[in-house]
């Protein structure tokens, strides 16, 4: 059966807030603590946010999500990020969602709004036992071609620095570190980061 890359659909099948939350699980742990995997569960099906079905892409496998990724650009990043806001607050309650706010001011020092022209890559995750079988290549490569179609000029992410295997496949697909970043809140027990990118007009 054929790998298939496409956007993702409210009723797919699969590990979803697994694979996006294993793209960052530090972070999300440091912002959502144990309620982490029932937030992404909870934005994924409202179709709202960075995590909501209709901005994921997703590798389908026999009928299975294999793989995600979130691509979005400046000019979708504040409906996004007001979004997000929303559904933290509908699933925190207008109490439970303060200290949510109050760590979430720490994550734009490993992570930023995209650069005028740039498509972003968060939420990229493979799972385990399709892991080496080019499935994520192929996601980023999909879109990469999408993005230099749209009018593109650099495609970005940010990679913890604990995440060596991820960082490997960016440089093989051509992305090079342009910044590392450390979080600001040290006690935290987040990874720093390193900032890549990918020029997309020769």
């Amino acid at each position: 059966m054929e790998l298939e890359i496409r956007t993702a659909r409210a009723d797919d099948l699969g590990l979803i807030a697994e694979l996006m939350y294993s793209s960052g699980s530090d972070i999300y742990d440091y912002l959502y603590q144990e309620k982490s995997l029932d937030f992404l569960r909870h934005e994924f099906a409202s179709g709202r946010g960075f995590a909501g079905y209709p901005h994921v892409t997703v590798a389908v496998y026999d009928g299975e999500v294999v793989g995600t990724g979130c691509f979005y650009g400046r000019k979708e990043y504040e409906q996004l990020m007001k979004s997000t806001v929303k559904n933290m607050t509908e699933f925190f309650g207008y109490l439970g969602v303060v200290p949510v706010m109050f760590r979430s001011r720490h994550l734009k020092s490993v992570m930023r709004a995209p650069k005028p022209g740039e498509l972003y890559l968060s939420n990229f995750g493979v799972s385990d036992q399709h892991r080496s079988k080019g499935i994520g290549t192929r996601i980023i490569q999909h879109k990469l071609t999408e993005a230099r179609q749209q009018g593109y000029d650099l495609f970005g992410l940010d990679v913890s620095a604990a995440n060596p295997r991820g960082q490997a496949l960016y440089t093989r697909l051509g992305l090079q570190v342009t910044k590392e970043k450390a979080f600001s809140n040290p006690k935290a027990g987040v990874n720093p980061a390193r900032k890549m990118e990918l020029a997309l007009i020769p």
